[in-house]
């Protein structure tokens, strides 16, 4: 039988089509020593397990491969119309049990990083992988504690796989699949710093370089946008560091306890100071230079450090900014 619940240990970056991109690469890290979150990940077959027990998956596939990404009305109900096929599907009792049981293990693990709230995050079997990537488009859930809001935001993460730009998306990459979602459930990292960072220059495809972006708190400013990050630059070779620009960072977003997260105004001291130091960001360049070589591949990665640790949280891979046919910047993956 199908295990529609596996611990990121049991993955590997070839496990997309079970576990997403997403759960994949997490698997993959996991499996190689790097400092990775624990976590589990409910499978993309319990997905589509779900919408079978509750009759509604074959109107889920026919609904999305109806839907019009040219006709901005129709789209908009088709999508609508899927998410309440899929709520009304809810949780299959078959599929409580093991993920309430994977949950509370989770919570009482000693390497659970001392918290008891996890993340939810949608893992799509088309995301995150070297031709696609449904960054933003799917759900991912933050300091989520109890075993009934657990258990509703896998569905609402499932539900996601049909908001409206997912299904746009789909349609212009010519996505015919039937579309699952796998979903992850990750111990939260109350983090004192984090960012993304990147082992090639995002802007110019320099594969010498590691890029790192750093803020105060959370990496929901980062990869939001909503702060002026620091921004280092790394020579692969040593590795030395290159350039350090210190960004003006106005608030941090921190996890309140017991009550989600809360937005922290800095002192002018604060909003000024650099948030890694020389021996941190090559440290850094050094993991990131690691992965890459694991993938061989450019890798954009998401970090965190609580506790003087640091913890990868995602890693899929990079793209660059590359001139299309017609002169303006577009993305594109960047390949061996």
């Amino acid at each position: 039988m199908e295990a529609f619940v596996v611990w990121f240990e049991d993955l590997n970056a070839g496990d997309v089509a079970r576990a997403g991109g997403k759960g994949a690469n997490l698997g993959e890290l996991a499996r190689a020593g790097f400092p990775v979150p624990p976590g589990f990940v409910v499978t993309a077959q319990a997905h589509l397990h779900a919408m079978h027990e509750s009759g509604v998956r074959d109107d889920l596939r026919e609904a999305v491969a109806s839907s019009d990404p040219d006709d901005a009305v129709a789209l908009r109900d088709v999508s609508e119309h899927c998410q309440q096929l899929v709520h009304k599907g809810g949780m299959p009792r078959d599929l409580r049990v093991p993920i309430l049981d994977a949950y509370h293990q989770l919570r009482g693990s000693e390497g659970s990083c001392g918290g008891t709230l996890v993340a939810v995050r949608s893992s799509a079997t088309a995301e995150d992988t070297e031709g696609t990537s449904f960054a933003g488009m799917h759900k991912t859930f933050t300091d989520v504690s109890g075993n009934e809001i657990l258990l509703d935001r896998v569905v609402d993460c499932w539900a996601s796989m049909a908001g409206e730009r997912a299904l746009t998306y789909r349609a212009c990459q010519g996505i015919t699949d039937e579309p699952a979602i796998a979903v992850v459930v990750q111990a939260m990292i109350d983090s004192e710093r984090s960012g993304v960072m990147f082992s090639v220059d995002p802007a110019t495809g320099d594969r010498s370089r590691v890029v790192i972006e750093a803020a105060l708190g959370l990496g929901e400013v980062v990869v939001g946008g909503s702060v002026e990050s620091d921004t280092y630059v790394v020579s692969k070779d040593g590795p030395r560091l290159l350039d350090a620009r210190v960004g003006h960072q106005a608030f941090a977003i921190r996890q309140r306890p017991g009550d989600g997260n809360e937005q922290v105004e800095l002192s002018a001291a604060e909003a000024d100071r650099r948030v890694l130091d020389d021996a941190e960001v090559l440290e850094l360049a050094r993991l990131a230079i690691r992965v890459e070589e694991r993938y061989g591949a450019p890798q954009d990665m998401e970090w965190a450090i609580a506790d003087g640790k640091t913890w990868f949280v995602q890693t899929r891979p990079a793209t660059t900014r590359v001139q299309d046919g017609g002169g303006d910047p577009v993305d594109a993956p960047l390949r061996p």
